[in-house]
């Protein structure tokens, strides 16, 4: 499992200031999140989608966030759209729109709470909640390609309910 640090905002695609991260470490994590406030951590393991997720929204007040993306690049574009808005993202049932791929912000019910490895190290499961942005076929994508399909079949879901309940609108609690 590769497992990196990079740092929002996140103004380019390239991965600048991107640095590894060598198991929990509070104390390195606290300072962390005292000099910059949030800190995006990104995790690729064998045989998963790569996935992003915050620490330090939970001290701000809100819950933290999980994505999964197609690759690195994808999930750096991915939160460079998303942190402007993340004040407006923090309830479920929020939309995302990306464009190719719209998403929607779904409660990570308790059991899956562990994926987000560094908050829940350090928050403990009842310290925080969070929302996974959930990725779909795009409002204006009319004919998703092969991949894109696949791509989205195999991104986890980490929501309540089921996915019926997210696309008909009942996973917003």
């Amino acid at each position: 499992m590769t497992d990196l640090i990079f740092h929002p905002p996140c103004s380019f695609l390239e991965f600048s200031g991107l640095r590894r991260n060598v198991g929990f470490n509070r104390e390195h994590l606290e300072s962390q999140l005292a000099q910059e406030g949030v800190i995006l951590r990104f995790s690729e393991g064998s045989g998963e989608l790569p996935c992003a997720y915050t620490v330090g929204l939970t001290g701000r007040g809100l819950p933290e966030l999980i994505l999964y993306g197609r690759s690195p690049g994808h999930l750096r574009h991915a939160w460079s759209l998303i942190e402007p808005e993340l004040g407006r993202l923090a309830e479920a049932g929020r939309r995302v729109f990306h464009g190719q791929f719209d998403g929607q912000t779904v409660r990570v019910r308790r059991a899956s709470l562990h994926r987000l490895r560094d908050a829940f190290a350090l928050y403990g499961r009842d310290g925080f909640s969070a929302l996974q942005v959930y990725w779909m076929v795009g409002s204006g994508n009319h004919l998703p390609q092969q991949w894109e399909i696949r791509y989205l079949a195999a991104q986890p879901f980490l929501g309540e309910g089921t996915l019926g309940d997210l696309i008909d609108g009942r996973n917003n609690a």
